[in-house]
């Protein structure tokens, strides 16, 4: 019986899968933040290291006169707007012509306050997540032209695993299953669990990828690779 036993979890351990692969630690949002709009640069609020919330703003550029062009469009749209609403409660005592009119150029004013807001606002950058300042390329006083210029490089604090596994073992692995690494041939073992499989194979290197949620408390920092198994 004890035969038996031995020999049913070696045929076991020869159906169990075992894939090698290499990973790369990546942040799990990276972005290369530019600003859709030319101009100097007039006020820089953060540096490389900096932790910023998103919708914190990070950079300006020069916009007093847009920003005056904005309170002036606003002041004739009040105006305009009230002149318009106050003849609108008179009813019979104007007529239609007249009251079309006002209300033409209250919305036209509306389009202009909308339009001359927004072209301040992309004077403006602001984080699009949470995140630390991982690299800045522009200082006081710089000229830059729209979309051109990549200002700063925001990655977020929550890190991922980019696993990767030769094509052959597609069908064997699955989301769920664990990932067994070291790193630098260090003999201390860590495992995640694969979150996602990539559906497409890499025509170069016929490799398929992976990913894997490191926890927050990970001390593996984006850039660090290693290898490990697919159990």
């Amino acid at each position: 019986m004890k035969h038996l036993l031995c020999a049913l979890l070696f045929v076991a351990g020869l159906g169990a899968k075992e894939v090698y692969a290499i990973f790369n630690v990546k942040a799990l949002q990276d972005a290369n933040l530019t600003l859709d709009s030319a101009g100097i640069v007039d006020a820089i609020y953060v540096d490389v290291g900096s932790k910023v919330k998103k919708g914190e703003v990070l950079l300006t550029l020069y916009n007093r006169d847009k920003k005056s062009q904005v309170d002036s469009i606003i002041q004739q749209y009040d105006f305009m707007r009230k002149q318009y609403e106050r003849y609108s409660k008179i009813g019979r005592s104007i007529d239609k012509n007249t009251l079309d009119k006002y209300y033409s150029d209250y919305k036209k004013l509306e389009y202009d306050r909308n339009y001359s807001q927004a072209v301040v606002d992309k004077t403006i950058l602001k984080a699009p997540f949470d995140g630390v300042i991982a690299s800045k390329n522009i200082e006081l006083g710089d000229g830059m032209s729209a979309n051109s210029t990549i200002l700063f490089r925001l990655v977020s604090k929550g890190r991922k695993m980019v696993i990767e596994f030769d094509s052959k073992y597609l069908p064997d692995v699955k989301v769920g299953d664990t990932f067994v690494y070291s790193i630098d041939g260090k003999p201390e073992k860590q495992k995640v669990k694969i979150t996602k499989i990539y559906p497409t194979i890499d025509e170069s290197t016929r490799k398929v990828s992976a990913e894997a949620l490191l926890p927050a408390n990970s001390p593996l920092v984006p850039g660090v690779f290693g290898d490990g198994f697919i159990q």
